[in-house]
């Protein structure tokens, strides 16, 4: 196929009906999202992530549905919402769209006053069907509402850092930075709430950090290795048990951003939902892969890795699906051979046949 056909051919990719506009801000690309969103892996997991992962695009036709974060590599681009495993496999997402974020989803009394990041963490918790798992995520999500919610209300227990200004007076009850600073890196301080059953610990490293959990506290306390400028080498610095938890879990949605980045879609388009497509498939195409390579990890044969198993989707997606074989019919050996009924034994050979006989 030549470049101009493909292009020509490319024109004509629709996923809405434009005679009969909605007021969705995603309404164009709306029933293929969906469509994506129910087909996502089935096998669930029971430890995820929830963040933040940027869909790139440059252009201006988008208006303010693209959005601007310049701590991330993709610095402009469509916002977007995404619960992963810890494997990288991508379960569910929600896009950012303003008042139509949560166009969809329905939420009880009780959860329409929670904040945004609040309420974006419960719709994307909605579609686990396995409860008694655990979720966590960074301090734009994290309030103590959320916490007790998740597991009171949900069954789903959590674990992510939390900003000051949200802990409603319990940080009255920590030690001040400047106090875990002078106590030395390594440093902590815990607080329990024994009625919500929250645990809210306070540990120092390179700077404070605080974390808020619902299954799990500061003991038992390890030991993590460190870099000592003074020392200038590694050093044995103390580490709380739930820092460890948080470090280890959650990099599943930075997992499904790389690999999406590895190969990523090109798709050059004046249209600006053409971007939100290409990640799609970029998605599927890397929960195919690691679901593929899941498989393999139990037998003794070598999984290919994510290139090649891109082009080989590729190429059987090009195929076309096979005919059946055509064989002659006109028989070479003599009736005279064939019905002396001696010697008529069955016999495998390396080519595809049929019995000589009828």
């Amino acid at each position: 196929m030549s470049l101009k056909k493909f292009e020509t051919i490319r024109r004509y990719i629709h996923f809405a009906d434009n005679s009969c506009p909605d007021s969705d801000r995603y309404f164009k690309v709306r029933p293929f999202v969906e469509k994506v969103r129910r087909n996502l892996a089935t096998e669930e997991e029971m430890r995820y992530s929830i963040d933040e992962m940027t869909i790139p695009y440059k252009g201006k036709k988008a208006g303010n549905r693209r959005q601007y974060n310049p701590m991330k590599p993709n610095k402009w681009g469509f916002k977007n919402f995404v619960r992963a495993g810890m494997s990288g496999i991508v379960y569910d997402f929600l896009l950012y769209g303003g008042e139509d974020t949560f166009r969809y989803v329905q939420f009880s009394q009780a959860e329409e006053t929670l904040t945004l990041g609040a309420k974006v963490v419960v719709a994307l918790c909605k579609t686990i069907q396995t409860r008694a798992c655990v979720v966590y995520f960074d301090n734009y999500f994290s309030t103590l509402d959320l916490a007790i919610h998740l597991r009171d209300e949900c069954g789903i227990f959590s674990l992510g850092t939390i900003r000051q200004n949200r802990l409603k007076g319990c940080d009255k009850l920590l030690m001040s930075d400047k106090s875990l600073k002078k106590k030395g890196r390594g440093s902590y301080c815990q607080v329990v709430d024994n009625t919500n059953k929250i645990a809210i610990v306070k540990w120092y490293d390179n700077k404070v950090v605080t974390l808020i959990s619902t299954y799990a506290d500061a003991y038992p306390v390890g030991k993590i290795k460190r870099y000592s400028k003074e020392m200038k080498a590694r050093v044995d610095v103390d580490c709380p048990e739930l820092i460890k938890h948080y470090n280890n879990h959650m990099g599943g949605v930075d997992l499904a951003d790389m690999l999406v980045a590895l190969y990523r879609t090109t798709y050059k388009s004046r249209r600006w939902y053409t971007a939100i497509f290409a990640q799609m498939l970029d998605i599927c195409v890397n929960n195919a892969w690691l679901v593929y390579r899941r498989d393999y990890s139990n037998r003794a044969v070598k999984h290919m890795p994510l290139k090649s198993f891109r082009c080989q989707l590729a190429r059987e997606l090009q195929n076309k699906s096979r005919s059946r074989i055509s064989v002659n019919n006109n028989c070479k050996t003599d009736d005279s051979v064939r019905y002396d009924s001696i010697g008529h034994f069955p016999s495998f050979g390396e080519s595809y046949g049929r019995c000589k006989l009828y």
